[in-house]
């Protein structure tokens, strides 16, 4: 005969295993991490326009497309010791051209966070958990002025043209439209899929028109593949 005590004990493991199964779930499945994937040997390459605007140089307004390759490489150590992944990035102006190494920034997940340090400015990509009412500070560890980064379009369809997301989310960072500045900036997230699209604008304008621009710069990234 199977004693009461027994009978208390499974259930009361059962209860515990089930917490903590609920627990995983909150951390891994309704935080959306997955919209930041990262794992070493992970690539992503991207068709990018670059644009700089300053209407005192020999070419005011100047253009350049090149392709760029993004690689999570070997793990190393930050200056507050989390263990956090070289991001490797590599550029080539066309495809029948060598990949060329540009820059080693570093990237982290950590305390709801992920954080890249581009040029040793550290940047709060996204904020997690993914959801409307989640708002964030991307330069709130740099010295740059502070902004509102917030969610648009949450787990919606998306596609580059290139690659197609079931799932995607866009970040903004900033939209301003004053006298003499232009700037929106965001960043497209596909789930499992990581950055498909980058729009970058900061430019200095004259009388609220976005199409004369002094001085600024310009990025715009999309996505062609994507792997491991």
């Amino acid at each position: 005969m199977v004693s009461y005590r027994f009978i208390v004990w499974v259930f009361l493991l059962s209860a515990f295993v089930s917490c903590q199964k609920d627990k995983a779930n909150v951390t891994s499945g309704s935080f959306h991490y997955n919209y930041y994937p990262y794992a070493q040997g992970s690539y992503w390459i991207y068709q990018a326009i670059e644009i700089t605007h300053d209407e005192n140089a020999n070419v005011p307004h100047d253009t350049t497309f090149y392709e760029l390759k993004t690689e999570i490489g070997d793990t190393l150590y930050d200056n507050e010791g989390r263990l956090v992944y070289r991001f490797n990035r590599y550029k080539r102006s066309g495809i029948f051209n060598p990949w060329q190494l540009t820059d080693v920034w570093t990237t982290v997940v950590s305390e709801n966070r992920a954080e890249i340090v581009e040029e040793n400015i550290r940047r709060v990509a996204l904020r997690f958990p993914i959801k409307s009412n989640t708002v964030w500070d991307p330069n709130q560890f740099s010295f740059l002025p502070p902004q509102q980064g917030y969610y648009e379009r949450i787990h919606e369809p998306y596609s580059t043209g290139y690659v197609n997301s079931d799932s995607s989310v866009h970040a903004f960072s900033i939209k301003e439209l004053t006298l003499v500045s232009y700037k929106n900036q965001y960043e497209v997230y596909g789930k499992n899929i990581g950055l498909m699209k980058k729009y970058f604008k900061d430019l200095q304008i004259s009388n609220f028109d976005t199409l004369n621009v002094k001085q600024g710069k310009e990025l715009f990234l999309t996505l062609l593949e994507y792997g491991q």
